[in-house]
């Protein structure tokens, strides 16, 4: 790659050194420059030019350890003898500039150049001044005058052609900076700056001009070809775009820029075949970083749903994807997302694993992982798995929340409520999490035959999540059960039903309620709706239909039911004595 000289703005540096105190470059030079072009001290007696040397001396001694108020009266007293002793004005606008009085040090400076306008350090300076005061105009007539006096120096035009281009006087810009081509050569950084107006001007073929000026002194130059590439693209020429980025990729056939900018151009157009197999080429190139190639993929991850006929697509990618970066945790992550969308859990599970394998620390993956082993009921890998993710993540309710369901579905209950209750205090401003650790306490103190605890952790849950449907299911049921509490109960219930109807747990439930409220007839009728929706696969359901129809009367009908919940699996631990004695056990 051929680098330029680079744009530099003298007056922030020069500024710069002003303000912290130190001695600023201009001044050393010009310290050298003025023993040759000192004003007639000559006609001085030498006795006076004795006294005015050292009183210069001092000064600078003075100015170097910024006791700006002796070196200020030493300049003072010099220009007192030597009035036109522009080197003298100099240095107290410098003075001036560091304790920040910046119209004094601009009449110092103009006092100067009064005397001696052919000093450019004087005329610098200057520029400095008007910079900081915001005054551009006067800042680029001052520059103006530096290209005429020094026309060999490149950073006045540099700096006249950036204040012109900040001001709005963009073709002014564009000519200053032909002069610094004219003199100096061609300049990337000049080359890009002109790019810009032009494009500011809607000037799109000179600003083409101006990049294939790069592309034909430095021929087979990619990044030269790109760039002139991407401003074809920008403006939907996308043929001619195209023309360079395959000679770019005749010279450099896996430059990513050229692959990708290709693939994204055959999506666009249509061409799924193509794309694909440019961005085959972009995932297989090691030397395109995993962030970029990740980037594609994120569409298939927020679109789904809509992209999921490519999955196949995003598939393929992936696993060249994590083929290529083995040792990179996020290419394995986001595999395992793309499995998961596509419910192949094993598959997303064995890359998740991969990916923690290579970098802990990244919660989201952890929490995936619980995810699966939660869908896949392994509660004693799901609870090996919250125990380790707790060593990196200890303040992370959700990790307490599934740890203590692998433990309640493992009958570990003592252990699941420590975990509902360190998951309690992790989730202090989230309401909703709160609600969830206190319904799951519910259940937990519910299995624990404490009673009282879990009641007051059901109300609780609600308090914070009155509309939770689950819940109100859950204690309801629990209640009925207990035969206590039961107007509350049926109203809790026919809430549940009323957030989620036809769900036929929540149907069963309140059927069971009217049944310990002995409206038999009511329970039938809610009890045939769970039947209807999908309850007839269910065996508590079928159990609890047979126990209505025998309150009713109807006990060789109660008798099939309690037979075929016995077959559907029911656990009632009454079912066999019901079914024996043919007679309602409660």
């Amino acid at each position: 790659m051929h680098k330029f000289s680079t744009i530099f703005f003298f007056f922030l540096f020069l500024f710069g050194s002003c303000k912290t105190g130190q001695k600023a470059v201009a001044s050393n030079k010009h310290d050298a420059d003025s023993k040759k072009k000192k004003q007639p001290v000559a006609q001085l007696d030498k006795e006076t030019q004795n006294k005015l040397d050292r009183l210069f001396l001092d000064a600078e001694k003075s100015k170097i350890t910024e006791d700006w108020e002796t070196a200020t009266k030493s300049y003072n007293e010099v220009l007192a003898i030597d009035p036109n002793n522009a080197n003298a004005h100099f240095q107290l606008a410098q003075i001036e500039i560091a304790l920040n009085k910046m119209s004094e040090a601009e009449q110092e400076d103009l006092a100067a150049i009064k005397i001696d306008g052919h000093n450019k350090w004087y005329l610098e300076l200057l520029a400095t001044i008007y910079m900081d005061q915001n005054r551009a105009k006067e800042a680029a007539e001052t520059f103006k005058t530096l290209v005429e006096k020094f026309p060999t120096n490149p950073d006045y035009y540099l700096n006249l052609a950036y204040l012109d281009s900040k001001a709005g006087q963009f073709e002014n810009a564009i000519k200053v900076y032909d002069q610094y081509e004219k003199n100096f050569g061609l300049d990337e950084n000049v080359v890009e700056e002109k790019k810009n107006l032009y494009l500011h001007l809607n000037k799109f073929n000179e600003a083409v001009n101006e990049v294939h000026k790069l592309v034909d002194a430095f021929p087979g130059e990619t990044e030269y070809m790109l760039l002139e590439a991407e401003l074809y693209r920008a403006n939907k020429m996308k043929e001619k775009a195209m023309d360079i980025y395959k000679k770019v990729l005749v010279i450099e056939p896996d430059n990513a820029q050229a692959l990708l900018a290709m693939a994204e151009m055959g999506m666009q157009s249509g061409d799924a075949h193509a794309s694909q197999e440019d961005l085959k080429r972009v995932f297989a190139n090691p030397n395109v970083d995993v962030d970029t190639k990740i980037k594609i993929l994120y569409p298939y991850i927020q679109y789904w749903d809509i992209k999921k006929d490519d999955k196949q697509q995003a598939f393929e990618l992936v696993e060249i994807l994590t083929k290529t970066h083995p040792e990179q945790s996020k290419a394995f992550a986001v595999k395992g997302d793309l499995y998961y969308l596509d419910n192949q859990n094993d598959r997303s599970l064995e890359a998740y694993l991969k990916a923690l394998e290579l970098n802990k620390n990244v919660f989201q993956v952890w929490q995936q992982v619980m995810f699966i082993y939660n869908f896949k009921k392994d509660w004693v890998t799901l609870a090996k798995t919250c125990k380790d993710a707790i060593e990196f993540f200890p303040n992370q309710a959700i990790i307490y929340l599934f740890k203590g369901g692998a433990e309640f579905q493992n009958k570990e209950f003592e252990k699941a409520v420590l975990s509902y209750q360190k998951g309690l205090k992790m989730s202090a401003d989230n309401d909703k999490v709160r609600a969830q650790f206190y319904a799951n306490l519910g259940d937990v103190y519910h299995s624990l035959n404490k009673l009282q605890e879990s009641d007051s952790a059901y109300d609780k849950s609600l308090k914070l999540d009155p509309e939770n449907a689950y819940v109100l299911n859950n204690y309801s049921y629990y209640l009925s059960i207990r035969k206590v509490n039961l107007e509350k109960a049926k109203e809790m219930s026919a809430y549940s039903n009323k957030l989620d109807a036809d769900n036929s747990s929540f149907l069963d439930t309140y059927a069971w309620i009217l049944f310990q409220m002995a409206d038999y007839a009511g329970a039938k009728e809610w009890q045939e709706k769970a039947m209807k929706v999908d309850g007839s696969k269910s065996g508590t359901i079928l159990e609890h239909y047979g126990d209505i129809l025998f309150k009713l009367g109807n006990k060789n009908e109660a008798l099939d039911y309690w037979k075929k919940a016995k077959e559907a699996g029911t656990d009632s631990g009454t079912i066999d004595k019901k079914i024996a004695s043919q007679q309602y056990v409660e």
